[in-house]
């Protein structure tokens, strides 16, 4: 890991120079262009805990999300920033479309900053997590033992779903994933669907897609990705073909939905002919009812739970991974 010793060599000038860039206090153009070149060429970052830095905090919490086109995030976030309010603390907003290499250079730009904190939702990988030294709290995804995740209880969303597919008269079912196959919670609910229906006996198929593989946008979340998709493992090659499955698990309500929207434009009834549950148990923002019927997250508590785990890291304390939070059923119409 470069150190300031490392910056000043590298750009040729002293420590003092190096520290004045670092703090923001003025000097030359040249010498400031040096610095700042040799800080990215070096991968640099500003130890808090170092040189009595730790008491001087910015009070700034930066929080990255992929996007704010998934309805799960923004009250996630608006959460967040209840709690840091509360706290006396602000919040900066960082969307990283799930490009890693912005997810790396914000992480850069918080360290080097010296903002307290991050708060990270990314499903893609951080180049180098070990060199991390800045408090860092993951939702759903496992970087390493430095950065704890938050999450539900994502296997028994899983199980839940399956349950609740079956209980309600489903014999034939179907899950359709589409996340990464990065090491992270939301895979775990393809494990809690499987065990309910090999525990039942129950007839049940998966498919599985990576989002980061989608060519038009390299990123699934634009619902002209999802649709094509859809329409290409769901559509009978042959129309005179029966429909396979009386049930359906989503791995997101986003998903859920479209899914329903391609099942109708075949021709069957939602419930009536196929039920469908999603993941994540999102209200639609004008009537506050669920879009579909779904597996809830309570995201209230994860954010909170989150952030509490990210402010006892930044006073220096020690936290574990917490990814067991309850979820619960909630009907949208689009189950029995």
């Amino acid at each position: 890991m470069a150190t300031i010793k490392d910056v000043a060599k590298d750009a040729g000038v002293s420590l003092g120079t190096v520290s004045k860039v670092i703090n923001g206090i003025h000097v030359s153009d040249e010498y400031r262009q040096r610095v700042e070149a040799s800080i990215k060429k070096l991968h640099y970052q500003l130890n808090p805990n170092a040189h009595g830095l730790k008491a001087q905090q910015t009070n700034d919490i930066l929080v990255i999300v992929p996007t704010l086109q998934n309805a799960l995030f923004p009250p996630m976030i608006d959460t967040i920033e209840k709690e840091l309010n509360k706290r006396g603390k602000r919040m900066l907003i960082c969307i990283s479309r799930n490009d890693s290499s912005k997810i790396d250079s914000y992480i850069s730009m918080a360290a080097n900053s010296r903002v307290d904190g991050i708060f990270g939702v990314t499903y893609s990988k951080i180049v180098d997590p070990e060199r991390l030294n800045i408090p860092m709290v993951a939702f759903d995804r496992h970087f390493g033992g430095k950065i704890p995740c938050i999450s539900c209880d994502n296997e028994a969303g899983g199980y839940l779903a399956a349950k609740t597919l079956y209980e309600k008269g489903c014999r034939n079912i179907l899950c359709f994933w589409a996340g990464t196959d990065y090491e992270s919670e939301p895979t775990k609910r393809i494990a809690g669907f499987n065990r309910f229906c090999s525990e039942k006996g129950v007839n049940h198929n998966v498919l599985s897609f990576m989002d980061y593989n989608m060519a038009d946008t390299g990123f699934m979340y634009p619902s002209k990705s999802y649709k094509k998709l859809i329409h290409s493992y769901l559509t009978p090659s042959d129309g005179d073909q029966k429909f396979a499955y009386d049930g359906i698990f989503a791995s997101s309500d986003h998903l859920a939905y479209l899914i329903c929207d391609e099942l109708r434009k075949m021709g069957l009834s939602v419930p009536k002919d196929v039920q469908v549950i999603g993941f994540d148990g999102m209200p639609d923002f004008i009537t506050g009812e669920p879009i579909v019927s779904s597996i809830k997250q309570p995201i209230d508590k994860i954010a909170k739970a989150g952030i509490e785990m990210l402010l006892k890291m930044i006073k220096g304390q020690e936290v574990s991974s917490v990814t067991d939070l309850p979820v619960t059923f909630v009907d949208g119409g689009t189950t029995l």
